[in-house]
């Protein structure tokens, strides 16, 4: 498996940071007060969502400026934008995105699954659910569509929601007439009219026509500053059409402005959100794998060396940690595995010496056990032997 540069070296520092606490095996944070020793530092995505409010049973407060958040082990997690809940209950980790957020995904990527070399892999599980988890991409298209950044479902800065778009949001959601957002339903009835056209889709006033309530939240916030006059109502097709002269483009110009600051959800386009959750997830596991490497990271044998061998795995800057699973694969003519070990975290190999000296390569599949946080994913290391 080709392993793929972050999109952000910088924001995944934080997500390093969280990891290496991790794999020290002991808490990260700051000592505020009694019970906390212990405190961990998560990220909501690897870039970060500015503005989140997020809550434990001993923590609570909005994710800073790299979407982080803090927690104790074995605690859940509430996240909410303003009044508006994302997920309940939870399980805290270092890393999370809305593919973490239900329970039967979170079941779904402890199954975990294949991949072409039969060795268990969690990777095609993550893809599956970022494709097709609708209140995954539901979140994540609400999110993106909320925030500063022009493209924010490509973007590698930490998406930004501002208190003024949140508190919009909760003058929304405090109107009963409103209908509720309900990010369950499928992604075409979340973002109904999809990929609205810019004829014919407001009525007489500026309101869209037939909107999803995601849409219809969109399209009641104003993203421009108070008392900008983008944040005004339009004229309306009747006004401009009893209109005479000059005042005629003059109000055709004013509607056209303030209806095309308007958003909805095309602003972030369910395409461009499946690669941007498939893409984050392999992100942060990218990032777990490179504290982990071979001992030896390479082998050379001669023709006639049929003895067992060993490749053990470390990490770096330390000798402790745990493996919860781990299996291996020999590729290559007459390359075998002898026997794994789980707790000394080594694998034994052989060449039967009666088969072609070809150099073969030893696949080594592990999942790493951190405490305080049930891991899923699994991380593959490649030994290659050359016969000489």
């Amino acid at each position: 498996m080709t392993t793929q540069t972050p999109r952000n070296a910088v924001r995944m520092v934080t997500a390093f940071l969280t990891t290496g606490c991790l794999l020290a095996l002991a808490g990260c944070g700051g000592s505020d007060g009694d019970g906390d020793g212990d405190l961990r530092t998560g990220t909501l995505f690897t870039e970060g969502v500015e503005n989140i409010h997020y809550e434990t049973r001993s923590q609570s407060g909005t994710t800073g400026e790299n979407g982080e958040f803090r927690y104790h082990p074995g605690e859940t997690l509430t996240f909410r934008l303003g009044n508006l809940v994302l997920a309940e209950n939870v399980p805290a980790a270092p890393f999370l995105t809305p593919i973490d957020f239900t329970a039967e995904a979170r079941r779904q990527l402890h199954s975990g699954g294949t991949d072409g070399e039969g060795l268990e892999t969690h990777r095609g599980i993550e893809e599956d659910l970022a494709e097709n988890n609708a209140i995954a991409i539901n979140i994540t298209r609400l999110l993106s569509a909320l925030a500063e950044q022009d493209s924010p479902a490509s973007s590698e800065e930490t998406l930004e929601i501002t208190q003024r778009t949140i508190d919009q949001l909760n003058s929304y959601l405090a109107d009963d007439s409103n209908p509720r957002i309900d990010f369950s339903v499928s992604t075409e009835s979340f973002s109904r009219p999809d990929n609205i056209s810019e004829d014919n889709r407001e009525d007489d006033t500026g309101d869209l026509i037939d909107p999803s309530p995601a849409n219809r939240l969109l399209d009641s916030i104003c993203f421009a500053p108070e008392g900008d006059e983008l944040c005004e109502a339009p004229p309306t097709e009747s006004e401009i059409g009893n209109a005479t002269g000059d005042r005629v483009e003059e109000l055709e110009d004013e509607r056209r402005n303030i209806l095309n600051a308007r958003r909805t959800l095309d602003r972030a386009p369910t395409g461009n959100t499946i690669e941007f959750l498939s893409q984050d997830t392999l992100d942060f596991r990218n990032d777990l794998a490179t504290a982990f490497y071979l001992e030896p990271g390479t082998l050379t044998i001669g023709p006639s060396d049929g003895s067992i061998r060993t490749v053990a795995i470390k990490r770096t800057g330390s000798s402790g940690f745990s493996l919860k699973r781990l299996e291996a694969k020999a590729e290559g003519s007459g390359w075998a595995i002898h026997s794994v070990d789980r707790q000394e975290g080594t694998v034994e190999f052989y060449r039967n010496t009666s088969r072609p000296a070809e150099s073969g390569t030893i696949l080594v599949n592990f999942k790493v056990d951190y405490p305080g946080f049930d891991n899923y994913r699994w991380v593959r290391k490649n030994l290659l032997v050359e016969v000489n």
